[in-house]
């Protein structure tokens, strides 16, 4: 591993993306933050693909050579013990991320054992409504996870909506907007997208821009799934007093923070900032901006795939002739050219 080239690479693709996140136009500030650091993660994530160095074949010393024609051998190229110790530390933090990947993940498995299916109907009725209502396919499931839990979108492949026990005692609007919100994080694939990005931040956790944008894609897709809401014919006001109940009623859950999608933050300032843009004027962009909207997200994430394309693994080759390992040596060709024109059986 070349750690030097490795971690200017990863720095360089993580504050491009950064920076195209902080300076793009505030009419595709919205697309374009969910867009490139996902780009950004994947384009991440394929840099570490290609850090495998595969063997090599590499020709014997001269005074090695026998008079064959196969003048090679298998070897590994050596890595200098200067950057053994870069890979050990390197190695070392990916494996506590990854580690605090897998407690999230057991931790998410054990709520989702410890749920119970919510009674009556009326709830099915109001699913199957909200999922026709977003074009949402295929089965998700509705869970009661407890008192104080905040509503949660968890499963990459057993969609499942959590909701506390309080639920029972919400009005049919209040239901259908949670449904709303949380299926439209199945709908936008926003927990593939969380997935890739802890990924992301687990074999990068040295670069503080990959956290930047990790930061920036949880706030942009609670931005996205409150404009698909609002969209639906939600009232601003309902919608941000029921954010602000969410977070007020929900219990600090620190060990699943990373692990759920959850509506409501009990985070301040993230927050004031969604009821403000909630209850901002709506402003959608003509036909015109969205098309130029989606021809800068697919050339900032080529660009970011590119980065990472200059990061490619070491070919190996394949066994050489001897015509080959003496083509730019002439003492050695005229060396094997002697023994191929000499007698086999002298007198």
């Amino acid at each position: 591993m070349n750690a030097i080239p490795f971690v200017l690479k990863s720095l360089a693709v993580g504050s491009l993306a950064a920076a195209c996140v902080a300076l793009c136009p505030p009419s595709w500030r919205s697309r374009v933050r969910l867009a490139v650091p996902v780009a950004a993660f994947a384009a991440l994530v394929l840099l570490v693909a290609g850090l495998v160095r595969p063997l090599e074949w590499v020709p014997l010393p001269h005074a090695a050579l026998p008079g064959t024609k196969a003048l090679t051998t298998l070897t590994a190229a050596a890595k200098p013990e200067s950057r053994m110790w870069m890979m050990a530390i390197w190695a070392g933090g990916c494996g506590l991320f990854l580690l605090r990947m897998a407690a999230g993940t057991w931790a998410v498995w054990r709520i989702l054992r410890s749920t119970r299916p919510v009674p009556g109907r009326a709830w099915q009725q109001l699913m199957a409504e909200c999922q026709e209502i977003l074009g949402l396919r295929g089965t998700v499931r509705l869970r009661m996870a407890g008192p104080g839990f905040v509503p949660s979108a968890a499963g990459l492949l057993r969609r499942t909506v959590l909701i506390p026990d309080e639920a029972r005692e919400w009005t049919r609007e209040q239901r259908k907007l949670v449904l709303l919100h949380e299926l439209g994080h199945f709908r936008r694939g926003d927990l593939w997208a969380h997935a890739l990005g802890r990924l992301a931040c687990a074999l990068h956790w040295f670069n503080p821009f990959v956290w930047m944008l990790q930061r920036h894609l949880a706030v942009e897709r609670e931005f996205a799934c409150d404009e698909l809401v609002l969209e639906r014919g939600a009232q601003p006001d309902d919608y941000a007093t029921l954010l602000f109940e969410m977070a007020t009623a929900a219990r600090r859950r620190p060990a699943l923070q990373a692990a759920f999608l959850t509506m409501a933050s009990r985070r301040t300032g993230k927050l004031e900032a969604r009821v403000r843009r909630i209850l901002a004027p709506m402003r959608r962009p003509g036909k015109l901006a969205g098309l130029a909207d989606r021809v800068l997200c697919l050339a900032l994430a080529g660009v970011l795939v590119m980065l990472c394309a200059l990061c490619r693994p070491v070919q190996a080759k394949m066994a050489v002739s001897a015509g080959d390992v003496t083509k730019h040596n002439p003492e050695m060709r005229a060396e094997v050219e002697r023994r191929f024109a000499a007698e086999a059986f002298g007198e």
